[in-house]
Order: C-alpha cells, then sequence, then structure tokens
C-alpha cells in the first residue's frame, strides 16, 4: 500500500481512538468531578511519560530493523521483548518515588495510584512489542486494529471500574486494556506469518504443536541472546528513540504538570479539557507518522516527507480552523464546561499542536535516516525551554501562561527541526 492508503488507514483508527479516548475521560469526568479528574490528568502524564519511556521506546528501533531485512525472523526479536520486560519491571519499582521529583501537589496523592501507573508500564510491554513487529512488516491494517481493540476494551471497563474504585479503577482500565490488546496483537502475528507461509491448516496446527512443546527451550535461548550483538544493536538505537518518545510526551504535559502543582487540581482539570482537545490535532501526525518511518528507513528518500507534511495540512486544516473560530463547542460538547481561560487556551494550543504535528514528522525522518540522537537533542532543547517559559507564564497569567509558553516553545523547535532536516538532504 503507498503512504497515502495507509496514512488513511492509521487515521480511521486514529478516529476512532482518539474518539472513544474522549469518551473515556468523559465518563471519568463525570464520574470523578472536576479535581478528581484533575488529579487523573495530572497523573496521565506521568502514566504516558514513563510507559513510552520504558515500553514504548523499543519498538520504533524494531521497525527500523526489521524494515531493512530482506528475510524476516521474528524469533531473533524475542529478546528484546524480555529485555522490555525486565525494563518494565524497573519502572513500576521507581514509579512510586517520582513524586518527590514533582513536589507540590503530587507529594499528598496516595502511593497505590503510583503503583496503578507502575503497572501500566508492564503491560504495556506485549502491546508495544507486538507494534513494532507490525509496523516493521508493514502491515499497517493490522497494526491499526491494535488500537481499536484497546481503546474499545478501555472505555468498556473504565465505566464499571471507576465507578468502583474511583481514580485507581480509571488507571487500572488501561492496564486490562493494554493486556487484552497485546494478547490480540501477538495474534495477529502469528496469523500473518502463517497465512504468507502457504501452509494448509493441518500443517499450522502440527507446527503449533511443536511451538508450544518447545516453549521452554525458545524462552532460554530468548535470555541467553538477551546480551546478544544484534539485541544490543537495536536496544542501542532504541535509546534516543526511548528518550525522544517520552520526552516528546513530557513536552506535551509540561504545562498541565506545573499548572497541576503550582495552582492544583482544579485548574489543572479546565486546562486539561483544552489540552485534550488541541491533541487531536496529532492523530493526523501520528497517522503519517507510523508507515513514515518503515519507509524512510527502505528508501532514504525525503521526497516522502514533503508527501507526509502535505497530507497532514491537508488533514489538519479543518481540525485547526475550528478550534480557533469555535472553541466553545467542542469543549460544550465533551465536558459541559465553556470556561473564559479555557477558550482562550484550546485557541492557543490548537496552533501549537500544528506546529508540534509537523516537527512530528520530522523527528521520525530523523530516525528513520539513523539520526535519532538529533531528533532526541531537539525535543530535549524544547523540554528545557517549556519549563523554563512554563515556569515564569504560569505564575504571572495562569492557566493561559502555561498555552503561551508552549506555543513559543513548539514554534521554536520546529524551526531548529526544519534547519536540521534541510542540512542533513544536502548530505544525502
Amino acid at each position: 500500500m503507498s503512504l497515502a492508503k495507509d496514512s488513511i488507514c492509521i487515521l480511521l483508527s486514529n478516529l476512532y481512538s482518539k474518539g472513544m479516548a474522549y469518551l473515556f475521560y468523559f465518563i471519568t469526568a463525570i464520574l470523578l468531578g472536576t479535581e478528581a479528574f484533575g488529579i487523573l490528568k495530572g497523573l496521565m502524564p506521568i502514566a504516558d511519560t514513563l510507559t513510552i519511556f520504558f515500553s514504548s521506546g523499543i519498538p520504533p528501533a524494531i521497525a527500523k530493523f526489521l524494515a531493512e531485512e530482506k528475510d524476516v525472523n521474528i524469533n531473533k526479536y524475542i529478546p528484546i521483548f524480555l529485555s522490555m520486560v525486565l525494563l518494565s519491571i524497573i519502572g513500576f519499582l521507581i514509579t512510586p518515588y517520582i513524586k518527590y521529583i514533582l513536589g507540590g501537589y503530587y507529594l499528598s496523592i496516595n502511593n497505590s495510584l503510583y503503583f496503578a501507573i507502575g503497572l501500566c508500564i508492564i503491560t504495556s510491554t506485549l502491546i508495544a512489542f507486538s507494534r513494532g513487529i507490525l509496523q516493521g512488516l508493514l502491515k499497517i491494517k493490522h497494526l491499526s486494529t491494535t488500537w481499536i481493540v484497546e481503546y474499545t476494551v478501555k472505555v468498556i471497563l473504565v465505566f464499571v471500574l471507576t465507578l468502583y474504585f474511583k481514580i485507581f479503577g480509571s488507571l487500572l482500565s488501561i492496564s486490562l486494556s493494554y493486556l487484552i490488546s497485546g494478547i490480540f496483537g501477538v495474534y495477529l502475528i502469528y496469523r500473518i506469518l502463517y497465512k504468507e507461509s502457504n501452509k494448509s491448516n493441518k500443517e499450522v496446527k502440527l507446527e503449533l504443536k511443536l511451538k508450544l512443546q518447545k516453549i521452554k527451550n525458545i524462552v532460554k535461548s530468548s535470555i541467553k541472546n538477551i546480551f546478544s550483538d544484534f539485541n544490543l544493536k537495536v536496544l542501542k538505537y532504541s535509546i534516543p528513540i526511548a528518550l525522544t518518545s517520552s520526552s516528546y510526551r513530557l513536552f506535551g504535559d509540561i504545562d498541565n504538570i506545573i499548572i497541576m502543582s503550582i495552582m492544583g487540581g482544579f485548574w489543572s482539570g479546565i486546562y486539561g479539557y483544552s489540552s485534550l482537545i488541541s491533541r487531536g490535532i496529532f492523530m493526523f501526525a501520528s497517522a503519517i507518522s507510523i508507515p513514515l518511518l518503515p519507509r524512510i528507513s527502505k528508501s532514504k528518500d525525503l521526497k516522502i516527507l514533503k508527501n507526509g507534511i502535505i497530507q497532514n495540512t491537508l488533514f489538519s486544516s479543518i481540525f485547526v480552523i475550528g478550534c480557533l473560530f469555535f472553541p466553545e463547542i467542542p469543549l460544550k460538547a465533551f465536558f459541559n464546561v465553556v470556561n473564559p481561560e479555557g477558550v482562550l487556551c484550546l485557541r492557543i494550543l490548537a496552533i501549537s499542536s500544528l506546529f508540534m504535528s509537523y516537527y512530528t514528522l520530522i523527528s521520525t525522518t530523523l530516525q528513520g535516516l539513523g539520526y535519532a540522537k538529533i531528533s532526541f537533542y531537539i525535543i530535549l532543547f524544547g523540554i528545557i525551554l517549556n519549563i523554563i517559559l512554563n515556569l515564569i507564564l504560569v505564575k504571572l497569567y495562569g492557566i493561559v501562561g502555561g498555552s503561551l509558553a508552549t506555543l513559543i516553545t513548539s514554534i521554536t523547535i520546529f524551526l531548529v527541526g526544519v534547519f536540521v532536516i534541510l542540512k542533513k538532504n544536502r548530505n544525502l
């Protein structure tokens, strides 16, 4: 399939996932109330950042190396999955100590909620690994269905679990959705590989039986190969990608974290409503960047990035215009809260998200070309700048200051990214 067709496939699943994500937050906002929802919204950046860092940085590296291979051998990637599990356990253990770094209101939050975040990290490993394999195989249609399963399960579970277990239940629904969609992802990989092998059902069943009998040997072999040259090569390349991905997520949540720490749960909730809506733009960039990475890895052709930027502009323009001229409509429709500061924040954050969506494509291209470290350095610079601006502007202008800080930083790192791409283009 072409980049455009694959992007549309991912976009459709993103539209569904984004709709279900809004439903997830809509349900939690109603069941928890503004302050408790603000606490959940203040915790979600931590959960997302740690999950990305410990589980979601390796899959893009897997996709890059797998896309470059002529003869596909999935078994050689199993040791990498075991490495992901070990890293996630470390993430689980350090999660409760994050509050001492953030300080402020985070110190008063019960440790059980931090352990719930840690559980999200562990359960995310299987689905993250599955998506890395599917992306590398360029099975974009199958990849898109994993998000559909994840968000469907999440919304089904969140209502009951939040009703009985409050914020802890909301976080638990995320863990269970990761686990169930991860099992589904493994099933898709198995079905793809055996479908392409042109074997009969009897042969497939016999081979599956033999595989199950040898599972202990496979695990033992995988454990031995955790430190193989190939595994270390993939893991080494995944480090800057993991740092970039987690930093990218942290960059988008710095404003909410600082608002939560300085102003408390209520204003974090008001700002969170606008922030959630503005991030709808990223579903377009994500739809393009996922099939973009393996294609860039294969061809090293920057014309693909140009096509991606054009597609992103076409996809995003209507969304941005809607947020600029009619911000009250989505705020009223999704959260039934139309706050003057929240309306202004949504307008500012929509523009900020557009610039960041372009940088998403630039960052993905750098990773596909083998310049993952540069992508990380740019976003790290953005985080430092965003923190400084947020600390200054939130104190001066409240939640509007947070959106202004993010806008200034987004434009800055976009321009830096454009400069780097133009420079690298001369060297290709």
